[in-house]
C-alpha cells in the first residue's frame, strides 16, 4: 500500500509539472507580445508663414514679326523681302535668382496658401543680318541690314496654392498674376549713300498670368525643399518707327513673351 501511495504521488507531481509548463510558456509569450512598440513621430503641420530663396531655369518663347507700311506699299516685293528677314523669333533660355514669401493653412490634409515671389532674369537674345534685296521692277539691288534685340530683366508672381499633405510631402497646384518687363529694339538700315533707316524701341512692364505645380518636402519642422514648374504668359508689346528722312516709310515690330520656368527653392517655415 505504501508502495502504491508513493507511486501515485510521483505521478501526480509529474502531471502538475506538465500542466505548469505550458502556462509558463504562454505567460512568457504574452509578456513578449505586450512589449510597447515605439510610436512614430506625428506628422508636422504646414500651417504658418514662410520665406525662401530660389534659383530657376527659364526658357522664353519670344515670337516677333516685322511689318512695313506707308510708302512701302508702292514697293510690295521689296517690302516682302525685308519683312522676311525681320520675322525672327527671339527664343532664348537663361537663369533666375530670387526669393519668396507666403502663408499656408492646413485643414485636415488639405493645404491652402498664398505666395508672392520675385527674381532677376538673365533672359535676352539679339540678331543682325545683312542681305541683298533685289526688286527688278524698281531697283537694281541693294543691301539691307535688319537687326533686333529682346531682353527681360525681372518677374514677379502673386498667386494661390492648393495642396494635399502626405505627412512630410506636399504636392500642390498654383496659379495667379504675373508681372514682368519687356525691352524690345529693332532697326532696318538700307545700306546706301544716304543711310536710309528705321529704328525704334519699346520698354515697358507687362501684366499677365501663370499656372503651375510643384512638390515640397519637409526636412525638419522648419526647413523644406521645393521643386516647381510654371507656365507664364506676359502678353505682347510693339512699336512703330518712321524713316529718318520723313518720306512716309513706316515699320511696325511686335513681340509676344511666354516663359517656361523650372525652379528649385529652399524654404524656412515659422
Amino acid at each position: 500500500m505504501k508502495k502504491f501511495a508513493l507511486t501515485l504521488s510521483v505521478l501526480l507531481t509529474l502531471c502538475g509539472l506538465s500542466f505548469a509548463g505550458p502556462e509558463q510558456i504562454a505567460s512568457s509569450s504574452k509578456e513578449v507580445k505586450n512589449v510597447v512598440q515605439p510610436v512614430p513621430p506625428p506628422c508636422p503641420s504646414w500651417t504658418g508663414f514662410y520665406v525662401g530663396g530660389l534659383v530657376g531655369y527659364k526658357y522664353g518663347v519670344v515670337d516677333s514679326s516685322l511689318d512695313l507700311g506707308g510708302s512701302w506699299d508702292e514697293f510690295p516685293e521689296t517690302a516682302r523681302q525685308i519683312e522676311d528677314r525681320g520675322d525672327r523669333d527671339f527664343n532664348t533660355s537663361g537663369a533666375e535668382l530670387g526669393g519668396l514669401l507666403g502663408y499656408n493653412y492646413q485643414w485636415h490634409n488639405w493645404v491652402f496658401g498664398a505666395e508672392a515671389a520675385g527674381g532677376y532674369l538673365w533672359l535676352r537674345n539679339s540678331f543682325s543680318e545683312t542681305r541683298t534685296i533685289v526688286d527688278n521692277e524698281n531697283f537694281d539691288g541693294f543691301d539691307a541690314r535688319v537687326s533686333g534685340s529682346f531682353k527681360t530683366h525681372y518677374l514677379f508672381t502673386f498667386g494661390g496654392k492648393l495642396g494635399y499633405a502626405l505627412c512630410r510631402w506636399l504636392p500642390y497646384v498654383t496659379g495667379g498674376l504675373s508681372v514682368g518687363d519687356t525691352d524690345l529694339d529693332g532697326q532696318v538700315l538700307i545700306q546706301n549713300d544716304e543711310g536710309f533707316r528705321f529704328r525704334g524701341s519699346r520698354s515697358e512692364t507687362q501684366v499677365g498670368w501663370f499656372i503651375g505645380g510643384g512638390l515640397e518636402y519637409m526636412l525638419t519642422n522648419h526647413w523644406r525643399l521645393r521643386g516647381q514648374y510654371q507656365y507664364i504668359d506676359l502678353g505682347g508689346t510693339s512699336f512703330n518707327a518712321d524713316d529718318n528722312f520723313g518720306e512716309g516709310f513706316t515699320s511696325h515690330r511686335d513681340v509676344d513673351l511666354r516663359e517656361h520656368n523650372a525652379q528649385f527653392a529652399i524654404i524656412y517655415g515659422f
